[in-house]
């Protein structure tokens, strides 16, 4: 099998220079890092992953974070995120490691044994919350990481996220001016989180330019109770801009109870579910979470050179209403 020495010696390089130079380092020109790659390609080259992780004390390994929440097992979601990022991973001869869990004392003691006993020092989050302790347990520790989703309030770190605002005014656009609905409704959960907060604006600003008044519900998961009373007091409904399939999916369900041989309009995000459980009235956002996982996993590697600058260090994924 051949080795570095070899091809520094059959290039009249030095190991060194090759060995950078096949680790893409920046410090070697673009023109000879070229050159080794084709020549250790045409060689028959393979480098041994293992043997330099132990010398980098670097697992070659990626940790990935799901959120704590009972849906994201079932939720296609998270399944096309990490089809992405694994995409990526295959190239750098990486594997994922998961941490998951019914509560956030599980996820840090996972994602603790991750860095401290598993050598894992590259970490992609499927979110992005306010105040979260994993994001700060990673702030503290010495790694990198990159979410799904931008930070807010102050934060600053790699991420990768959609255009929520223009998400939110594209899918209430959708309502008014294709469906036609008149009195479009805004269904959070009770979360808050950033996301939907920035569709939120983006509904708010799109019925402002149409003229409408804004009607909003934020949306227990365990308890329909007050669903059905907002249901009851609004019968002016006819669109619903939920922030999720989810969300919008129990809204749906609760209305046709509620308004036997009525329909309403729904437009939610992620493309996450079964059309089996839909129908012809149900319309969702596509992400595309396989991009989104390609770019994370991309952005992380990219920051090894240090080299990122403040706008490479996140990227923006286009979206698509699916009709």
């Amino acid at each position: 099998m051949i080795t570095i020495r070899d091809i520094a010696k059959q290039m009249g390089l030095s190991v060194s220079t090759v060995s950078r130079a096949l680790n893409d380092n920046p410090r070697i020109s673009q023109k000879t890092r070229d050159q080794v790659h084709e020549f250790a390609n045409k060689a028959g080259y393979q480098p041994n992953y293992n043997a330099r992780n132990l010398t980098n004390k670097e697992a070659n390994s990626v940790g990935v974070v799901f959120p704590v929440n009972n849906r994201v097992v079932d939720n296609i979601f998270y399944v096309n995120l990490l089809r992405g990022i694994n995409n990526q991973l295959s190239k750098k001869n990486y594997v994922l490691s998961v941490a998951i869990g019914d509560t956030t004392e599980t996820v840090i003691e996972n994602v603790t044994s991750m860095i401290k006993r598993g050598q894992v020092k590259k970490f992609i989050l499927l979110y992005s919350h306010l105040n979260d302790p994993i994001i700060r347990l990673l702030e503290k520790s010495p790694v990198d990481f990159v979410t799904v989703g931008k930070p807010t309030h102050g934060d600053s770190w790699m991420y990768v996220d959609n255009d929520n605002v223009k998400a939110g005014y594209d899918g209430t656009k959708f309502l008014i001016d294709e469906l036609g609905c008149q009195h479009p409704v805004f269904v959070e959960s009770t979360n808050g989180w950033p996301y939907e907060v920035d569709r939120l604006t983006g509904y708010l600003t799109m019925v402002d330019e149409a003229g409408l008044r804004p009607v909003i519900l934020s949306s227990s998961e365990t308890d329909n109770t007050e669903t059905i009373e907002f249901i009851h007091e609004h019968d002016e409904i006819d669109g619903v801009l939920a922030t999720d399939d989810y969300t919008g999916l129990r809204f749906y369900s609760e209305y046709r109870r509620q308004r036997p041989g009525r329909e309403v309009e729904v437009v939610g995000y992620n493309a996450s579910l079964p059309r089996e459980l839909t129908n012809e009235h149900f319309h969702s956002v596509d992400l595309n979470p396989k991009e989104m996982g390609r770019s994370a996993a991309r952005i992380l590697f990219a920051n090894e050179t240090k080299q990122l600058t403040g706008e490479q260090r996140h990227n923006i994924i286009a979206h698509e209403i699916m009709v």
